[in-house]
C-alpha cells in the first residue's frame, strides 16, 4: 500500500528599491539578492528575474516589487513551480516538479496543492483526485505500468476506501480492499515465489499487506493451510494438509504446530 502526500510551500519577500527609473535595469539589493528586468517606482514593475541569495531563481512578472502573474520559480533544492503568483505566492492552477522526479499539476493555494490535481512520481504511478493541504483527501485513482489499478477513497494521504489491484516493488501482487475506516480489509496475495494467500490481511506502509484474520494460503509444493493468521504467519485454529494427504489440525502459534484439536 503507498501513500500520496506532496506537501509543498512557497511565499517571497516583498523588496522595494531606491530608484526611480523606469525600463530595464540590474540591481543589486541590500540583502545580496539581484534583479534584472523591468521596474517603476523603485521597484520591479514588469517582465524581470530575481536570483536569490539563498539560490532561488524567479523569472517572470512582477508587480509592486512582488511576483504577479505568470512565472516560473526553481528553488535551491531543485523544486520548480510553474504557476500564477499572487504577491509572492504560488496560487491558481499550475505545476510543481520535485527534485528527485514528482510532479503535480493541479490547483494550488499558498503554493500547497489543494483542490483537484494528478501526482506522477518518476516510476509512473500516477494519482489524480482532491488535494487537501498537500496531501490527497477525497475520491481519486491510482495506476501505474506495473499494473496498480485502485479506485476509491483518500484521506490525509492514506487509502480510506480502496479497492482494486496494487503491485509492490518486490513484485507481491494484490486484488481486494484496503480500508481504514474500521471495515474489513482483504483480498488476495500472490507472492513471487508462488505463495498465494485469500483471506483477511493488515495493512501495511511501502510493502506487502500481512494475512491476519482468516484466510488460506498455499504453497508451491502443495502444502494448504486454511484457518488463522496473525501478523503474517500462522497463528490460532487452523489445518495444514501436506502433499502426501496427511493433516494437522489444531492450535498454531507463529508458524508452528502447537497441539492438536481437543
Amino acid at each position: 500500500m503507498k501513500r500520496f502526500g506532496f506537501f509543498l510551500g512557497l511565499i517571497f519577500t516583498p523588496y522595494l528599491f531606491t530608484s526611480a527609473c523606469i525600463g530595464q535595469e540590474t540591481n543589486t539589493l541590500p540583502n545580496g539578492d539581484k534583479y534584472v528586468g523591468e521596474w517603476k517606482d523603485g521597484q520591479p514593475n514588469g517582465h524581470g528575474t530575481m536570483l536569490s541569495r539563498r539560490g532561488a531563481v524567479y523569472v517572470g512578472e512582477f508587480k509592486n516589487g512582488q511576483p504577479n502573474g505568470k512565472g516560473v520559480s526553481t528553488l535551491a533544492n531543485g523544486m520548480r513551480y510553474e504557476c500564477e503568483f499572487t504577491d509572492g505566492i504560488p496560487t491558481s492552477f499550475g505545476t510543481i516538479t520535485t527534485a528527485d522526479g514528482k510532479k503535480y499539476v493541479g490547483q494550488l493555494q499558498r503554493g500547497i496543492p489543494n483542490g483537484h490535481g494528478t501526482t506522477t512520481t518518476p516510476d509512473g504511478r500516477q494519482y489524480a483526485s482532491e488535494f487537501k493541504d498537500g496531501k490527497s483527501n477525497g475520491l481519486g485513482s491510482l495506476t501505474a505500468s506495473d499494473g496498480t489499478n485502485q479506485r476509491g477513497e483518500w484521506r490525509a494521504g492514506k487509502e480510506y476506501r480502496v479497492s482494486g489491484t496494487w503491485v509492490a516493488p518486490d513484485g507481491t501482487r494484490e486484488e481486494g480492499t484496503w480500508n481504514t475506516d474500521g471495515s474489513p480489509s482483504g483480498g488476495t496475495i500472490v507472492w513471487k515465489d508462488g505463495r498465494e494467500y485469500a483471506g483477511d490481511w493488515k495493512l501495511t506502509y511501502g510493502a506487502a499487506e500481512l494475512p491476519d484474520g482468516a484466510g488460506a494460503m498455499t504453497w508451491p509444493d502443495g502444502h494448504i493451510y486454511v484457518g488463522r493468521f496473525r501478523d503474517g504467519k500462522m497463528d490460532g485454529q487452523g489445518k495444514m494438509t501436506y502433499p502426501d494427504g496427511k493433516a494437522d489440525k489444531g492450535s498454531w502459534k507463529d508458524d508452528k504446530f502447537a497441539g492438536a484439536a481437543q
